[in-house]
C-alpha cells in the first residue's frame, strides 16, 4: 500500500531536489483502515505546486519538460506510460459530467465478484510472496526450490512437493499454481498429516544441517558394504586434536602438559602429521571420504545432538552397523516429520482472512448470470438527490433494458453544460464532483488523484463532500490533495483514522517532497482537545519535547492570549498578555503563573517577560522545541515566536523613527501605528514614498493577523502549514530590510 516517487518534474515549478527523491521523501502510504483501498491526504500550502502534481500524474507520456517516475510496494515501475492514474480536477476544470452510464454503474453482484477477486488476490498474494516464503525460510532455513528437505516432500505428498516449490521459487512465488487446486487441497482433510513430537534440539539441528553442512544428507547416503573397517580411523581425530595444540605452542620453551624441559614442540608436530598422514594413508576412499566430510565435518564441533560422530566412528572402526543403521532410520524420522510440518503449515496460510470463503462465495456467483440491480441507484438517489434540491432519476433506456440512463428531471446529466442543468452554482458544483467520484469509483485505474475537492464549497457541501470521498472511494488508493486544513478534519471526522497525512515541501534549502506527519502529530492538527492536552503535559510528552524552556514560554504568549479569550479569564491573562505583545509596552509579566493557570500546575519557579526582553531575541537558529515528535508543532512554535518578534520590532522602530506618542491606558495596534507613521497628504513632498512604506506593512498579513492573534481562530498551526516556507524567509527579510531602509529615508525627521 505504498507508492514511492522517484522523480516529478514539471517545468521550473518543483524544486531540483524532486528530480532524485528517496523513499524516505518520496514515499507515499495509503492508510487501509476502514477501506480497502486506502487513503493519503497530501497538504500542500499555496504556491507549493499541489495542482502541478496533479497536472503531472496525468500526463501520459514523459518529455522533457514533464515527466515522474515511482514503484508501487511491490517493486513494480510506474511511468506516464503505465496510465495508473485517474485524475479528479480542481473544481474550475469541472464543466460537463462526461462519459456514459456504464462507467458510474455497477451492478452489486458485480462489484461484489470484483471485490471478492480482489481481496482473493490480495490473500494469494500475502501467503505466496509473503507469509510462506518467510515461514519457511525462518522456519525451516528453505529459500529456494531445490533446497534438501523440498526435494524430501515428494516422498510424502507429490502435490504438496509443487506448491512449496513454487511458493519458494522467487521467480514464481505461487504464481503458476491453480487457485482452485489449492483451494482444494486445504479443503482435503485427509491432506492433513499426523506430526510426531520430535526434540527441538535435534530438530533444529537437521534443519540447519540441511541448509548448510550437508552432513544429513551424506550420512543418508552411505554404502555401508563400501567401507572398510580400520581400528586405526579413530586415531586420525586424536592426532588432529594433537596437532592443534602442537601447531599453537610448537615455540614453547617446555611442554605446557607435563612441563618437560626437553620439549621440541616442531619436531613433535612433525612426526604427528607424519604419524597421521600413515595412518590416513592406509585408509580407503569410501572410508576417508566418510571421515573428511561427516566426522570431520565443523558443523559437529559445535554440536552433535544424535552423537553422529561418535556413531561414525564405532562403525568404522568396530563395524557397529547396527548403530549407524538405528542412526540413519532416526534421521529420517525427524526429516519425514519436519516436512510434515511444512506441508501442515501450507493450511494455515489462510489463517485471519476470508480467503477460503471468498472463493466458494465467487465460486457460486460465477455459475450465476450476472446482472445490474439497484445497490447503485439507490445510493445516488440516496447521497446526491437528497442533497441537493432537484430530482436525479436513473431510467432504461428504450434501446435496452439493460442500459440505464441518468436524467435530472426529465433531461439527460451526462455530457451536457453546466449552464444547461438549471442549478445554483454550489448545486452544480456538488453534483458534478459526486459524479466525478463515481467515475473514479469504477476506472480500472490504480489511484485516484484527487485535487483540491472542497475549495468552491460552502460548510454544508463541505461536509457532504468529505463523506462522499470516503465511501464512493473506499474500494480505491486515494491521494487527496488540499491546502484547506478544514478539508483533514472533516475526512477525519467522517471516518476516524482513515487516511495518512502528509506535507507536501518545495522550497529552496528546504526537506522537500512527501513530509509524513506523525500521528501523534497528526492528532494535534485535527483535534483541539489533544493540542490542549499536549500543553497540559499529559503523560509528561510536553516536559520531553522542551529544550529552552523560556523560549518555549514567550512563542506561547499569543496562543495564550488568544486561548485566554475561551477560559474564565477572572485574573485578565488577556490583557496582562496584550501588554507585552506590542514593541513600545513597558510591563513585566511572570508567564509560570499564567501557563499553570491556563494549562496546569505544571512549570514551577518564574518566568518574567518585558516586551525588551522580546526585541532581543536572537531569531537566528532558534532550536528550543524538539522536532524528534513534533517536527511541525516545532516549527510552528519558531515562526510563532520570530513572527511575534518582527511585529515588536515593526512597532519599535516606526514609535521610535517617527516619535508616536503612546499612552499606558490606550493600546496602539500596529496597523494604527503605521498609519500614523507614514501618514501624508498628495501634495507632501514624501507622499509617494511614505504612501510605499504604509502600503508594504499594512499588506503584511502574516505579521499583521495570523501568527500573533489567535482568539479568532485557536488553530496554532494556522497560517504556518498554509504558507510555504521559502515565502515565510522571503517576507522576513523584506521585512527587516524595509525597517532598515525606513531608519535611513526617514533618519532627520522632524516631529
Amino acid at each position: 500500500m505504498k507508492l514511492i516517487f522517484k522523480k516529478i518534474h514539471k517545468d521550473e515549478i518543483f524544486n531540483k531536489d524532486f528530480d532524485n527523491l528517496s523513499e524516505e521523501n518520496g514515499s507515499i502510504e495509503f492508510k487501509k483502515k476502514y477501506t480497502s483501498g486506502g487513503i493519503a491526504v497530501v497538504y500542500a500550502p499555496n504556491g507549493t505546486g499541489k495542482s502541478s502534481l496533479a497536472e503531472v500524474l496525468k500526463t501520459k507520456k514523459n518529455s522533457d519538460n514533464v515527466y515522474f517516475y515511482a514503484t508501487d510496494e511491490r517493486g513494480n515501475n510506474i511511468t506516464p506510460e503505465s496510465d495508473k492514474f485517474h485524475i479528479v480536477e480542481d473544481q474550475i476544470s469541472r464543466h460537463i459530467i462526461e462519459g456514459d452510464e456504464s462507467q458510474y454503474l455497477v451492478g452489486a453482484q458485480i462489484k461484489k465478484e470484483f471485490e471478492l477477486k480482489k481481496r482473493i488476490s490480495e490473500g494469494f498474494r500475502e501467503a505466496f510472496k509473503e507469509k510462506l516464503p518467510k515461514l519457511y525460510k525462518s522456519k525451516y532455513s528453505v529459500s529456494k526450490k531445490g533446497d534438501y528437505l523440498i526435494e524430501k516432500i515428494k516422498e510424502v505428498s507429490d502435490d504438496g512437493y509443487e506448491f512449496i516449490k513454487s511458493i519458494v521459487n522467487r521467480n514464481y512465488h505461487g504464481s503458476n499454481i491453480s487457485r482452485e487446486d489449492f483451494i482444494k487441497y486445504l479443503l482435503n482433510n485427509e491432506n492433513k498429516l499426523e506430526v510426531r513430537d520430535l526434540e527441538q534440539e535435534k530438530m533444529e539441528f537437521v534443519i540447519k544441517d540441511c541448509a548448510n553442512s550437508k552432513v544429513v544428507e551424506r550420512l543418508l547416503t552411505i554404502d555401508h558394504n563400501k567401507v572398510i573397517m580400520s581400528s586405526q580411523a579413530p586415531l586420525i581425530e586424536q592426532h588432529n586434536d594433537a596437532i592443534r595444540i602442537l601447531d599453537k605452542y610448537q615455540t614453547a620453551k617446555s611442554c605446557i602438559v607435563c612441563d618437560n624441559k626437553d620439549y621440541d614442540g616442531k619436531g613433535l608436530l612433525a612426526k604427528k602429521k607424519a604419524s597421521k598422514q600413515r595412518i590416513y594413508d592406509g585408509l580407503d576412499s569410501v572410508t576417508k571420504d566418510l571421515l573428511d566430510k561427516v566426522v570431520m565435518d565443523s558443523s559437529l564441533a559445535n554440536e552433535d545432538p544424535f552423537g553422529i560422530k561418535s556413531v561414525v566412528i564405532r562403525f568404522i572402526s568396530e563395524n557397529d552397523l547396527d548403530g549407524l543403521t538405528k542412526l540413519q532410520e532416526n534421521l529420517k524420522h525427524y526429516i519425514k516429520n519436519i516436512v510434515k510440518g511444512m506441508l501442515n503449515d501450507l493450511f494455515s496460510c489462510f489463517d485471519g482472512t476470508d480467503v477460503i470463503k471468498d472463493f466458494e462465495e465467487l465460486s457460486k456467483l460465477q455459475k450465476e448470470q450476472p446482472y445490474l440491480d439497484d445497490d447503485d441507484l439507490l445510493f445516488i438517489q440516496d447521497v446526491i438527490s437528497e442533497n441537493i434540491d432537484r430530482d436525479i432519476r436513473i431510467i432504461r433506456a428504450d434501446d435496452n433494458e439493460r442500459n440505464f440512463k441518468l436524467m435530472l428531471g426529465d433531461l439527460p446529466l451526462l455530457n451536457v453544460e453546466r449552464d444547461q442543468m438549471c442549478l445554483s452554482t454550489g448545486e452544480q458544483n456538488f453534483i458534478s464532483l459526486a459524479f466525478e467520484l463515481l467515475l473514479a469509483k469504477n476506472s480500472p485505474k490504480e489511484y485516484i488523484v484527487i485535487d483540491d475537492p472542497i475549495s468552491s464549497f460552502d460548510s454544508v457541501y463541505k461536509n457532504k463532500m468529505a463523506f462522499c470521498i470516503v465511501k464512493f472511494l473506499e474500494k480505491k488508493k486515494q491521494i487527496v490533495l488540499t491546502h484547506n486544513l478544514e478539508l483533514v478534519k472533516l475526512l477525519e471526522f467522517q471516518a476516524n483514522g482513515c487516511f495518512n497525512l502528509y506535507m507536501l515541501n518545495n522550497n529552496d534549502g528546504g526537506r522537500n517532497g512527501f513530509i509524513r506527519v506523525k500521528s501523534d502529530e497528526q492528532k494535534l492538527l485535527i483535534n483541539f482537545h489533544e493540542l490542549i492536552a499536549l500543553f497540559q503535559n499529559k503523560d509528561d510528552k510536553l516536559i520531553r519535547e522542551i529544550k529552552n524552556r523560556r523560549l518555549f514560554l514567550i512563542s506561547m504568549i499569543p496562543f495564550m492570549r488568544g486561548y485566554a479569550h475561551f477560559t474564565i479569564d477572572l485574573h485578565d491573562y488577556y490583557g496582562r498578555l496584550s501588554e507585552i505583545m506590542h514593541g513600545y509596552g513597558t510591563a513585566e509579566v511572570d508567564l509560570i503563573p499564567i501557563y499553570n493557570e491556563l494549562f496546569g500546575n505544571i512549570f514551577s519557579g518564574e518566568e518574567k517577560v518585558t516586551s525588551k526582553d522580546v526585541l532581543e531575541i536572537d531569531c537566528d537558529g532558534l532550536d528550543f522545541f524538539s522536532k524528534d515528535t513534533y517536527p511541525l508543532l516545532a516549527e510552528t512554535l519558531r515562526q510563532t515566536l520570530v513572527y511575534y518578534y518582527l511585529r515588536m520590532t515593526v512597532e519599535k522602530t516606526l514609535i521610535d523613527v517617527f516619535k508616536i506618542t503612546t499612552k499606558s491606558n490606550k493600546i496602539l495596534m500596529l496597523n494604527e501605528i503605521i498609519q500614523e507613521a507614514f501618514k501624508a497628504k498628495p501634495d507632501d513632498n514624501d507622499f509617494k514614498i511614505k504612501r510605499s512604506y504604509r502600503v508594504f506593512f499594512a499588506s503584511r498579513k502574516t505579521l499583521l493577523n495570523e501568527f500573533n492573534h489567535f482568539e479568532g481562530n485557536v488553530n496554532i498551526f494556522q497560517p504556518a502549514i498554509d504558507i510555504a516556507e521559502s515565502k515565510l524567509e522571503k517576507e522576513i527579510r523584506d521585512i527587516i530590510d524595509r525597517l532598515e531602509k525606513v531608519k535611513v529615508d526617514f533618519k532627520d525627521i522632524n516631529r
